[in-house]
């Protein structure tokens, strides 16, 4: 064995202790190591240093790539392996970007982390100088409750300092004491006060005693007036047969008399008016009658009262101003919450308000010989200062046309019952300023369906006429005040106008039953024995479907009809020809006859407008009255003149679809070749012209 054995086996074995001992060691974290040197390193290197390096690699990476794409299209050997040198050297680049990047993703989080402490810090002093104003704000407050502190003292109202001195005696008043010491004077003014509330309070318990004397002494009496109650009870019972056999209803006019005392001026002046020409008509054709809440009515009135005593007195005193101030300003000092109110509660609470009827209202109830009842509730608005009408009808029979139960409806009764009196709108001026200083503005024709209509004749049968207060300048902030020879008036007029458009609109209901049947009612005056036509419908129409039509162009455009006429289409047939009239019925109907707008469909469309024998027929039926028609009824006596019209205009065409069976002196004359519509009574019956 040589010395080179020797020494290998040495090596060996310094190698193997070495691996051993480093095998004893303790293993490191290689990434962590890697992280902090390259935190560390990010924090020395300068960030702009970095960035142009980052450019300068980025350039030479592009150029590596044009080179190497170069290198592909020669297709060399030599070109091959400097491609494989060139993918090297890039690899090599693109390890220097992702370096790059981490150092700067360090940096930024690094950033990150300082600006949270920064923010922490800035919470931190922000949160400690909020403290601190509280604390200042609430030492301020308590500073300020400390400087209004009141003492009970302060309260009293002490006699004057002149009179004290003159009134309280020498003991109390101590003038060389108190004259150089205030606390001292204020110690004697209030001793001298209690004294003095003490003699008052001993006087006031003397009138208390003195009232509870006179207070037992009134009970005794009321005690004996209330035992009679029974006894006049049992009188007014044994009186009642009385009063029913001779009709004298005394109970009912007790209590009406009870509840009208409790009636707003203008409601009882219409009820004691509307009372006394019931009991002139009789309870058959006229009953007043009052309703609604007696109690309320009573709170109101006292309510009334005590506002207006109220008014009178809070201007007697400066020292009672003076207590309401202070009241306010320690109301102010209390923080009491309250409920919130949304902006449409608050709204609709003034609406009520400014809308608040009176607790009683009046009910007139009109009747005519078949039954029919119209009944209508006059109520009270006590802001507003008008009267509205309610109206429910009363019918002694079911009403089966669907038109002819629009004609007796109330509203439509009542509607232009005096012309242009719509009840749509507010006779009094002041009403528009009202709503307005209330905060609604909704328009009051909103507010009609809810409250009732104020019909002007309603504010004149309640003694209010409201052109006295436009023309009299001086009772312009005065109450308006009834008057009475003006409800007497229009109370009388009212039933007698009211009775006869009653019994007008029954007779058309009638009239308008039989028409939805295909029947027309027959009339008084001699007609032609037969009629070829029929009314094959009748129904009633909307004021856009009666506008559109061009029958009806000229009545509108001389606004002779109008949106508040009762509309009706009836369609008449005769073969193959078809007439639709389209009938418009005022208000005051009978008194102005119907209208009626016609369209002939036989061969072709005809009206007015382009035919003259349809304008005739408009002309003949819608002017040309007798005085016998008008006794008859109107408008069943224009249906059969419109049918005996269409016969003649059909007859005289010379179709022969339509044989003439009626006698004519000449079927046309003159340039215009009129037809014969008027019809004399000579034998049979004879047909001319006009």
């Amino acid at each position: 064995m040589g010395k080179d054995d020797i020494s290998a086996k040495k090596r060996r074995k310094l190698t193997s202790n070495s691996t051993s001992e480093s095998a004893k060691q303790v293993p490191v974290d290689i990434y962590k190591r890697v992280v902090e040197f390259e935190e560390s390193e990010a924090q020395l290197r300068s960030a702009e240093k970095d960035a142009i390096l980052f450019k300068k690699i980025c350039q030479d990476v592009r150029l590596l790539f044009a080179e190497i794409a170069d290198l592909k299209t020669k297709g060399t050997d030599e070109s091959k392996e400097k491609i494989n040198a060139k993918r090297i050297e890039a690899s090599l680049l693109l390890v220097a970007l992702k370096k790059l990047n981490r150092l700067e993703k360090v940096r930024t989080r690094a950033g990150r982390d300082a600006l949270n402490k920064e923010k922490q810090r800035v919470d931190s002093t922000h949160l400690l100088l909020q403290n601190l104003l509280y604390e200042a704000d609430h030492l301020n407050k308590e500073v300020t409750k400390c400087l209004q502190f009141k003492s009970k003292d302060e309260e009293i109202e002490l006699v004057p300092l002149e009179d004290f001195y003159k009134e309280a005696p020498v003991e109390i008043s101590r003038p060389d004491i108190t004259k150089n010491d205030e606390h001292q004077l204020q110690l004697a003014r209030l001793e001298w006060e209690l004294r003095q509330r003490r003699e008052l309070a001993g006087a006031c318990n003397e009138l208390v005693s003195s009232k509870e004397r006179v207070a037992a002494a009134i009970a005794a009496a009321r005690s004996r007036l209330d035992s009679l109650a029974p006894h006049l009870r049992d009188v007014l019972k044994a009186t009642k047969p009385l009063q029913e056999c001779l009709a004298l209803r005394l109970d009912e006019k007790r209590d009406e008399a009870r509840a009208a005392s409790l009636l707003p001026p203008p409601l009882f002046l219409l009820y004691a008016n509307g009372s006394a020409y019931s009991d002139v008509l009789g309870l058959n054709n006229l009953t007043v009658g009052i309703s609604g809440d007696e109690d309320e009515a009573r709170r109101l009135e006292q309510l009334n009262t005590n506002m207006e005593s109220e008014l009178a007195v809070s201007n007697d005193s400066d020292s009672d101003q003076d207590n309401n101030d202070e009241d306010q300003r320690e109301k102010k000092k209390r923080h009491h919450r309250t409920v919130k109110i949304s902006r449409e509660e608050k709204a609709e609470a003034k609406k009520k308000q400014v809308l608040q009827k009176h607790p009683l209202n009046v009910k007139v109830s009109v009747k005519i010989e078949d039954g029919t009842c119209l009944n209508l509730v006059f109520f009270y608005l006590l802001n507003l200062k008008i009267i509205v009408v309610k109206v429910t009808m009363a019918l002694p029979k079911l009403i089966t046309g669907v038109s002819a139960a629009d004609v007796v409806n109330g509203d439509c009764i009542l509607n232009e019952l005096y012309k242009g009196d719509t009840g749509n709108d507010s006779p009094h001026p002041a009403t528009t300023y009202l709503l307005n200083a209330a905060g609604i503005t909704d328009n009051f024709q909103n507010f009609i369906p809810e409250i009732g209509k104020p019909y002007i004749w309603a504010q004149r049968m309640c003694g209010l006429d409201f052109m006295t207060v436009v023309l009299d300048n001086s009772k312009v902030n005065k109450a308006l005040q009834p008057c009475q020879s003006l409800s007497v008036a229009t109370v009388e007029n009212f039933i007698f106008t009211l009775r006869k458009r009653l019994k007008a609109r029954v007779e058309l209901m009638k009239e308008l039953q039989e028409f939805e049947c295909g029947k027309i009612l027959p009339i008084k005056s001699n007609s032609p024995l037969r009629l070829s036509g029929s009314l094959t419908q009748w129904q009633s129409v909307g004021w856009p479907e009666y506008s559109q039509s061009p029958s009806t162009a000229f009545l509108i455009a001389e606004n002779l009809v109008t949106a508040d006429h009762m509309l009706y289409r009836a369609i008449i047939t005769r073969q193959s020809a078809k007439l639709v009239a389209l009938v418009a019925l005022s208000s005051d109907y009978p008194k102005t006859s119907p209208l009626f707008s016609l369209t002939l469909h036989w061969n072709g469309t005809h009206h007015a407008g382009i035919n003259d024998d349809i304008r005739d027929i408009e002309r003949f039926i819608n002017t040309n009255w007798d005085k016998e028609d008008f006794e008859a009824h109107t408008l069943s006596t224009q249906i059969t003149k419109l049918l005996t019209c269409i016969d003649i205009l059909l007859e005289t065409s010379g179709s022969g679809e339509f044989p003439p069976d009626k006698v004519m002196f000449r079927t046309v004359r003159g340039r215009n070749r009129s037809k014969p519509y008027k019809f004399l009574k000579q034998g049979p019956g004879l047909f001319v012209q006009l």
